[in-house]
């Protein structure tokens, strides 16, 4: 047992350390074998979801609220609300807003959970496919595969090679026994364009030959009542969620989640921080005698760097 080792120097500290994060890297998964994977859990980019039925239902009535909205004058892709959409991702009226509506509507649903939007802030399809995580990303081949891998609160993603561009939406449901899956998109219509003039529920089929991928910000935290709350979004009788009056932007809820200040730190800083994390390590430090146990977000990463 590592318990009874005598600590005499940093070396023996580090050691202790580096096998007591392979031991419990084992015990919580089999496959975690490489320290790296911590600085993933430090970067995720994904929502934490405490109570995901309420997410779900957040989430529905936030797309009830926007589902009914149409360009104003049509075919101008400008109005009220599409030039709101557009502002979220620092667009001016008058540009496709496809992209800018699925921000926006992640967006509210942040504001509301108090977290921070995982999303890159772009109003470009592709380019949220190209900067988004890789542990969000289905690639369509895996999609068709097994169409099952297709959720409720996924975002699609498709390319519009005639016009160089893409076209994006949040799927609602799916039904892998036909292929194909429901969404709610912005800048569509009857004939599901990628530059129509309202938002709009279509149903689409998995083997389309634009189709790139989807996209799962939910990927570790959803479970089956929060999917049936998403769908619900077309039922008119869902309560719909109007935007969120006098809530920060997206830039400072980043920074301010559950009321305690946030940033990315790096190695050398030393703010202080009570999570799960900074809570292991002040354990461990109390454990081996340290004088000031508490260890901040940079001196965590200072180990894991040194350990890694």
């Amino acid at each position: 047992m590592i318990y009874n080792v005598k600590i005499r120097n940093s070396v023996q500290i580090k050691k202790l350390l580096d096998n007591y994060f392979l031991i419990y890297t084992e015990q919580i998964n089999s496959d975690m074998q490489k320290i790296k994977s911590f600085e993933d859990f430090l970067n995720e980019k994904q929502f934490d979801l405490s109570d995901p039925s309420t997410a779900g239902d957040v989430l529905a009535g936030v797309l009830a609220a926007n589902r009914q909205v149409k360009e104003q004058p049509r075919g101008a892709n400008s109005g009220t609300e599409v030039n709101r959409y557009l502002k979220s991702v620092d667009l001016k009226s008058g540009l496709p807003w496809c992209a800018a509506f699925v921000y926006y509507i992640f967006s509210e649903l942040s504001k509301r959970l108090s977290q921070p939007n995982p999303l890159p802030k772009t109003g470009g399809v592709m380019n949220h496919w190209e900067t988004a995580p890789a542990d969000v990303k289905i690639k369509i081949a895996d999609a068709r595969t097994n169409p099952s891998l297709i959720k409720p609160g996924q975002i699609f993603i498709m390319t519009r090679p005639e016009r160089g561009a893409g076209h994006t939406g949040i799927v609602i449901s799916s039904d892998p026994a036909k292929g194909t899956f429901t969404s709610i998109e912005g800048n569509t219509n009857d004939q599901q364009s990628g530059e129509g003039d309202r938002v709009g529920v279509n149903t689409r089929r998995i083997n389309s030959k634009n189709l790139v991928g989807f996209l799962d910000y939910f990927k570790k935290e959803r479970t089956a009542e929060f999917e049936a709350d998403i769908k619900k979004s077309v039922d008119p009788r869902t309560l719909a969620l109007p935007p969120v009056d006098g809530v920060p932007s997206d830039d400072v809820v980043s920074k301010e989640v559950g009321g305690i200040t946030q940033k990315m730190a790096q190695p050398g800083d030393h703010n202080r921080d009570k999570g799960f994390l900074g809570t292991f390590f002040s354990g461990m430090a109390s454990f081996l005698g340290k004088s000031n146990p508490d260890y901040s977000v940079g001196e965590i990463k200072d180990i894991m760097s040194k350990i890694r």
